[in-house]
């Protein structure tokens, strides 16, 4: 079903919309655990396995996150090894007040695990000194792009309330890319960053002169000068595609590129 416009999401907390409680994302052994405290190091404490109620849109497409986040691990895993996605961190998801909560169509996510130490801490690596860390990172914020129409993060924080967690709501496939909508600008500049090496490329949500040239970059070390993510979802598909290998194999952009194989799964996934 359609979810309602913005304006009419924050005009109310009334709860709405059916829903389903589960503890886990996309099958049953991934668990969802909830994030009670944080340790001396900063990196959210999740004790146990935890239920959450969620309308059923946003459990499946959350699950199709998680299953993409597992494929990412077994075939793009830094340094070649192959990862098994584990559990999910979780801050809340359906809440009763105004916004997407009350639909139970968001969810806060605060870490994302694969066994071994390797892991993403929302609270921590967003910005963590280690540039692998804010690959992979920027690696779930592109998987999360496919399956959510919004997400929010460190990098686009628009109340200063995302730092230590990824807020995703309205769940959908992914649509074309909208350059004047921060949840697609910050992946961008993100890139641009930190898998072309534009160090000083600002991640503030402005596609402006400095973010034209970072996308150009990108899209001449992609081989995709004939994707244009803006024209069609599975264009945007391709570069969230492109952008979640190279980030979780902590490889420069130009690692991966366009070729046949990655459009035609691009095209199945909007399917």
């Amino acid at each position: 079903m359609a979810f309602p416009s913005s304006s009419t999401a924050f005009a109310q907390s009334s709860c709405a919309l059916p829903d389903i409680t589960r503890d886990w994302l996309y099958q049953s052994t991934m668990k969802m655990r909830y994030r009670t405290a944080y340790n001396g190091d900063g990196y959210g404490v999740h004790p146990s396995t935890t239920s959450f109620t969620m309308h059923e849109e946003a459990h499946v497409q959350a699950g199709k996150v998680i299953l993409d986040l597992h494929l990412l691990g077994q075939n793009f895993a830094r340094g070649g090894g192959t990862w098994s996605y584990q559990w999910t961190g979780i801050a809340g998801a359906k809440v009763c007040k105004p916004g997407y909560h009350r639909y139970g169509a968001a969810v806060d996510f605060t870490r994302f695990d694969w066994g071994s130490n390797n892991f993403v801490d929302t609270a921590v690596h967003g910005k963590d000194s280690r540039l692998f860390m804010r690959r992979r990172y920027l690696a779930v914020i592109a998987t999360f792009r496919k399956h959510f129409g919004t997400v929010l993060h460190c990098h686009n924080d628009p109340d200063g309330s995302h730092w230590n967690h990824i807020h995703a709501d309205r769940g959908r496939t992914a649509v074309a890319a909208n350059w004047g909508y921060q949840t697609d600008t910050t992946i961008i500049q993100w890139a641009a960053r930190d898998l072309a090496g534009v160090k000083d490329m600002a991640i503030d949500g402005d596609f402006g002169p400095q973010t034209t040239k970072g996308f150009q970059l990108l899209r001449e070390r992609f081989g995709a000068a004939d994707v244009d993510p803006t024209k069609s979802g599975a264009n945007l598909r391709i570069w969230l595609n492109l952008i979640g290998r190279h980030a979780m194999a902590d490889k420069e952009a130009g690692a991966y590129t366009v070729n046949e194989s990655m459009r035609a799964e691009a095209a199945a996934e909007g399917e």
